[in-house]
């Protein structure tokens, strides 16, 4: 069990590192296409599409809910790149796109490791 622990700790940390850089990255993208659209120097906001919502908002907001919900966080994120990928296929094998959401997957195996049969993963 010792082994397993180990293992689910190495995930829970490569998630919540790989996430925030996630984060960090679409935050910066998110504040520059709004700066953008307030100054009249980018895209309006009229013309952002429903794939926004998917990528990255949604992305955002699973990842942050990650930190404190591993699953929920996880599925969010998961749920939404799906979705996103659903209405943009032509974005399917993006890996700026498909790395930056790459850390609700970890979340999601975390949160399976924590909650498997057997003695229960804590890492707090």
């Amino acid at each position: 069990m010792k082994n397993k622990k180990q293992i689910a700790t190495i995930i829970r940390w490569t998630a919540r590192i790989w996430g925030s850089l996630s984060l960090i990255i679409m935050i910066f993208f998110v504040g520059a296409h709004l700066y953008g659209s307030i100054t009249g120097k980018g895209e309006s906001l009229g013309h952002t599409s429903i794939s926004f919502l998917f990528f990255p908002i949604s992305t955002i907001i699973g990842l942050a809910i990650a930190w404190k919900w591993d699953g929920l966080g996880g599925l969010i994120t998961i749920c939404g790149i799906i979705g996103f990928h659903l209405i943009r296929p032509d974005l399917l094998f993006s890996l700026m796109i498909d790395g930056l959401a790459v850390p609700g997957l970890f979340f999601i195996i975390y949160w399976l490791l924590s909650r498997s049969p057997g003695k229960s993963v804590d890492t707090n």
